[in-house]
């Protein structure tokens, strides 16, 4: 196995941390879970994004280097679908005074909600189909290239998102309805700029 050259390795670990650490859907969801639940609390949301996000990686990356065809046809749908499930989620967060209830306590994102929140992510399927088409198929050995891209995007995607949660945990409850209006308003204007890149 052939690892891609030094200034391959720094580009791709650039690119993954601004993937990763860029405001995003998966970043104001992990921030807004901190900020109910707590930074601990708010860790197996983040973990199930990360392994979404690596095994959306995989799946795209190997097919992509079978035959790129499939991967394009299902990823425009994959986009809007994800955008609309966010809307719906942005809506949400507007509408909400940012009390903590009961039900709120039962119902703290866990993994399974990370995984199928990065899942409908637009951001995410941007962020592969960028990186692959960048950095894995000009490589002499892309599937090194992948190999290697997906264990820096792991290493860097966990503690990214992690920060959110923990930035997220240092919001006071007293500003949580200006909290909530603010992460809407930054969840509508990410989906607004997913869907019109990705029509672009």
């Amino acid at each position: 196995m052939m690892l891609p050259p030094v200034e391959t390795l720094l580009a791709m670990g650039s690119f993954a941390l601004a993937g990763s650490a860029t405001p995003g859907p998966v970043n104001i969801i992990g921030a807004m879970t901190g900020t109910r639940h707590g930074t601990l609390r708010a860790l197996p949301f983040v973990t199930g994004a990360t392994v979404s996000f690596l095994a959306l990686l995989l799946i795209c990356g190997t097919g992509m280097l079978a035959q790129a065809g499939p991967v394009l046809l299902v990823a425009r749908p994959m986009t809007l679908l994800g955008s609309a499930y966010l809307l719906w989620m942005a809506w949400g967060l507007a509408r909400s005074d940012g009390a903590i209830g009961a039900a709120d306590r039962r119902g703290i994102p866990g993994f399974w909600s990370g995984v199928m929140v990065q899942g409908l992510n637009p951001k995410a399927w941007l962020v592969v189909l960028s990186a692959l088409s960048t950095f894995i198929l000009p490589l002499g050995d892309p599937r090194a290239g992948l190999v290697t891209f997906v264990l820096l995007s792991g290493l860097i995607c966990w503690p990214s998102l992690a920060l959110w949660a923990w930035v997220g945990s240092r919001i006071p409850q007293r500003a949580m309805r200006l909290f909530n209006r603010a992460m809407a308003l930054a969840l509508l204007i990410s989906v607004g700029w997913i869907v019109w890149q990705a029509l672009a």
